[in-house]
């Protein structure tokens, strides 16, 4: 599938980032100083990567410029009083107040700030349908039954056609950062195109089985109806191997139904969840105010 390359490329930044917690916790309070009079042999085998890039940071001739700013994206006054700004971030982190930045606090710093641009983006959520004689096409939101799927901001279009018989399902997907991405950055991807015959073809009703081969992991159907307007992307366990990146996948204890549906309450809670996280890394003293402004307005 088209996305892999990329989700692995995260995987293997962040695996590099959080190898390991005890150098984590180690170097966390650490100044970029610090940090740079550890032996260069030490430093490149030993210090975590985001503590490298955070040191590079704030040995910068610009560095306290370029931290007033992204304080000041935090609501704090970065560029009006650095070093007060600094130490309430400081206490807002629950660390002691010192006006001098660590490396983990850089880093925090740098996440917390790209997060204020994560805005909510133009991403479908029509859900329509139709089939004719010959040709139908479904396109909405997969969600899972009773789960939560990796990458709930998608879009899926379904196209089956008589003649040919077969279903082509098409889907994009969002993959959204959190507080631990290497960036906070989204990152759209489009799967490879799945294939499947048409095993019936009634007047209101469609159902497809895989196209996959018997040593496949899993195997997935389509069962389509286009009267009750309910559409299912049914998941069961294949009969090959299940390995995938040195890991082997478990069992499906059951079939795992997903269906497509009006995705557009299911995006706009997740751009909120975004937004809601992005809030609440702000100013604690420029929270308590908006919140204050807030409950007074909701008594009115």
């Amino acid at each position: 599938m088209k996305y892999i390359p990329i989700v692995l490329l995260g995987l293997l930044l962040a695996s590099h980032v959080f190898a390991d917690d005890d150098a984590v916790k180690k170097y966390r309070n650490y100044t970029p100083q610090q940090i740079h009079k550890i032996a260069e042999k030490t430093r490149e085998g030993e210090v975590p990567m985001m503590y490298i890039f955070a040191a590079q940071s704030g040995l910068a001739v610009d560095s306290e410029l370029l931290f007033g700013m992204q304080l000041n994206l935090l609501m704090y006054p970065g560029l009006h009083d650095y070093k007060s700004a600094a130490k309430e971030y400081q206490k807002d982190l629950g660390d002691p107040p010192t006006g001098v930045l660590t490396v983990w606090q850089i880093y925090n710093l740098e996440q917390r700030a790209n997060m204020q641009k994560l805005s909510q983006v133009l991403f479908p959520t029509q859900f329509s349908s139709s089939k004719i004689d010959t040709y139908a096409y479904i396109k909405g939101t997969l969600t899972i039954l009773d789960d939560r799927l990796a990458w709930p901001i998608n879009h899926v279009r379904v196209d089956c056609y008589k003649d040919q018989n077969y279903c082509q399902l098409d889907q994009l997907k969002i993959n959204v950062p959190n507080k631990d991405s290497w960036s906070q950055n989204y990152q759209v991807m489009q799967d490879s195109p799945e294939y499947f015959t048409i095993a019936r073809w009634n007047e209101d009703s469609i159902d497809a089985v895989p196209n996959e081969t018997v040593d496949a992991c899993r195997t997935t159907s389509l069962n389509l109806n286009f009267k009750t307007k309910e559409f299912y992307y049914i998941t069961r366990n294949g009969g090959g191997d299940c390995k995938f990146l040195g890991t082997t996948l478990d069992k499906l204890s059951k079939p795992r139904i997903s269906q497509i549906v009006d995705g557009t309450n299911i995006i706009n809670e997740e751009f909120s969840r975004i937004q809601k996280s992005a809030y609440d890394v702000l100013s604690s003293e420029f929270r308590k105010k908006v919140d204050k402004g807030i409950s007074k307005e909701e008594k009115k």
